[in-house]
């Protein structure tokens, strides 16, 4: 499966260990005891929007709440929402009746299918970014800082899987090939075996491979609109996203050429773009 379709997301992650993993390779927290948590919040009026996540969880240990996002399109309004998750999480801490204000850290991950812009230039190779509340001369964390943000970004990752590759750039190669490879690569961590045998079309019911195939339609017809130029560059921009990904995979041109229609050229350009 594809899992960065929402429905496959939600499935793999919906086994403690794949979710444990993530968390402990991206956020470096071990956890051993989760609980999952219902994925709305209630809300206080009528006029609150209610809160819905991907995956939402807590350390039984800690009480602590890790929240994982995944985003296969960039939305104006991104950053707001996520900290409108956050601050709805950490308001629900706090109950009517409590003399002393306890709250546990929030924690938010974002898996981004596209490059999230930033404010300063971004170095070559950087996938994975971590913001926390810190002052602004001295560096010193906020508290411990109860809000925090992390970005996975899969397009960022544009290169060959090897044996440097850490587990961040590993997660990176897992969500964007897992459709589409025929071998696992030697480089992967075996840690990941469990992940991609979990996430085989194989290992589903009929019931859930038709809600799969149901969602994998939806996401690619969405496709279509997210492109300011229309459906035409659509398809034009998946294609050199495909032909990025076998080359990825280390293909041969002529094998890429054929799937994808691309000239030589082209594909060589993509290459050069990396």
């Amino acid at each position: 499966m594809d899992i960065r379709i929402d429905w496959a997301f939600k499935h793999v992650f919906s086994k403690k260990e794949h979710l444990r993993k993530i968390i402990r390779d991206l956020i470096e927290i071990d956890i051993e005891v989760l609980e999952y948590l219902p994925n709305g919040l209630d809300v206080a009026s009528e006029q609150d929007k209610k809160s819905v996540f991907d995956v939402l969880c807590k350390n039984t240990a800690t009480e602590e709440v890790f929240v994982l996002e995944m985003q296969t399109s960039r939305e104006s309004d991104m950053n707001d929402r996520l900290f409108y998750y956050g601050g709805s999480l950490i308001h629900n801490q706090v109950k009517s009746g409590d003399d002393v204000y306890t709250v546990k850290t929030v924690y938010i991950l974002c898996i981004a299918s596209y490059r999230v812009p930033h404010n300063q230039p971004v170095p070559r190779g950087k996938v994975f970014f971590e913001y926390k509340m810190m002052e602004r001369t001295t560096h010193e964390i906020f508290d411990g800082d109860k809000l925090q943000f992390y970005f996975l970004e899969l397009e960022r990752f544009d290169y060959y899987l090897d044996s440097q590759s850490d587990l961040k750039e590993q997660w990176c190669w897992i969500f964007n090939n897992m459709a589409i490879f025929a071998e696992k690569p030697a480089a992967l961590d075996a840690s990941f075996d469990g992940i991609i045998d979990d996430a085989s079309t194989r290992r589903l019911t009929l019931e859930e491979r038709e809600a799969y195939m149901e969602a994998r339609h939806l996401n690619e017809r969405e496709k279509y609109v997210i492109f300011e130029g229309g459906k035409q560059e659509g398809i034009e921009l998946g294609i050199e996203k495909v032909a990025k990904k076998m080359l990825n995979l280390g293909l041969d041109i002529e094998l890429i050429k054929t799937a994808t229609g691309l000239s030589e050229q082209t594909i060589n350009a993509l290459r050069e773009s990396w």
